[in-house]
């Protein structure tokens, strides 16, 4: 979801809030009435600190980091427990070690403020919710950073939760979650969360049932048929390995079992099937066309 459209989910929450109705008959032609109309921001006069520092962190969007820094700061000064302000430094902050720092700040609000009550109520709900979902980027961006320093291990109990506040998954880590999950051995919860995606056909599926199999069952048919599978649904994965081509970035849009989405998966994936013993040797075996 783009910032702009968050801000407008912002003004549209709080224009509902504002409104006193009298049954869901009510909230229902309220919304039919605005339908297809701009979403208008509400009057700064009546919006509440924490509201205030929301919307300054979504103008520092479209501002030049030193003057969004700015933003930033005011947005601290008028709430200092601003999730979405953290995220943003964090986000912005090209050292993967520093910028963890903000996402751990960011996570440490959100497990406070989170907790308890809110989320025995609200457990499995976490991206449904406008006000949890900063707190859930702050974790993906944590396990990015964890990744980039290369410790894959420490990701795995965040991607978990994640899983259990959001089971349909809307951020997509589960791919990376099975992945790390081949590199540790740890295959009894990757069958867990296999099964739990059993319907799921995407590079990162295929690629990680192929990358187990080879782990679990070594070479025979059952993994040299995962592997073709995998190959026919992305043609671009086997080439990109066997030539050595890391992926120095991640595309910003894919398609299904295109190379951007092969790219996406290289990205993670590349160093654990070259750590992985004889799997490169196995692939170059394959006589799959590419």
């Amino acid at each position: 979801m783009d910032k702009d459209h968050e801000k407008m989910m912002a003004d549209l929450h709080r224009m509902l809030e504002s409104q006193d109705f009298k049954s869901e008959k009510d909230m229902r032609k309220f919304l039919d009435g605005i339908l297809g109309k701009p979403i208008p921001s509400m009057p700064e006069d009546l919006l509440s600190p924490q509201e205030k520092a929301q919307d300054l962190v979504f103008g520092a969007y479209d501002l030049e980091f030193p003057e969004a820094k700015e933003n930033i700061a005011e947005a601290l000064e008028l709430d200092p427990d601003c999730i979405e302000a953290y995220e943003y430094l964090g986000s912005h902050e090209p050292e993967p070690r520093i910028a963890m720092l903000f996402f751990e700040k960011g996570i440490s609000i959100g497990e406070k403020k989170f907790e308890g009550k809110h989320l025995k109520e609200n457990i499995g709900h976490f991206w449904g919710l406008r006000d949890t979902r900063p707190y859930m980027r702050c974790l993906q961006f944590q396990t990015e950073c964890l990744d980039a320093i290369g410790k894959t291990g420490e990701c795995i109990a965040i991607l978990e939760k994640m899983i259990k506040l959001n089971p349909n998954d809307n951020q997509g880590i589960r791919g990376r979650l099975m992945l790390y999950l081949i590199e540790a051995n740890n295959y009894e919860k990757y069958v867990k969360y296999d099964t739990q995606f059993k319907g799921e056909i995407s590079t990162f599926a295929l690629f990680n049932r192929a990358l187990y199999a080879y782990k679990t069952e070594g070479i025979c048919a059952s993994s040299n048929k995962k592997l073709r599978d995998a190959t026919k649904f992305n043609k671009f994965v086997l080439p990109k390995l066997l030539k050595q081509e890391y992926p120095s970035d991640i595309p910003d849009h894919y398609g299904p079992g295109d190379e951007n989405e092969a790219i996406i998966y290289l990205f993670y994936a590349y160093p654990i099937w070259y750590s992985t013993r004889g799997a490169i040797a196995w692939l170059k075996t394959q006589k799959i066309s590419s």
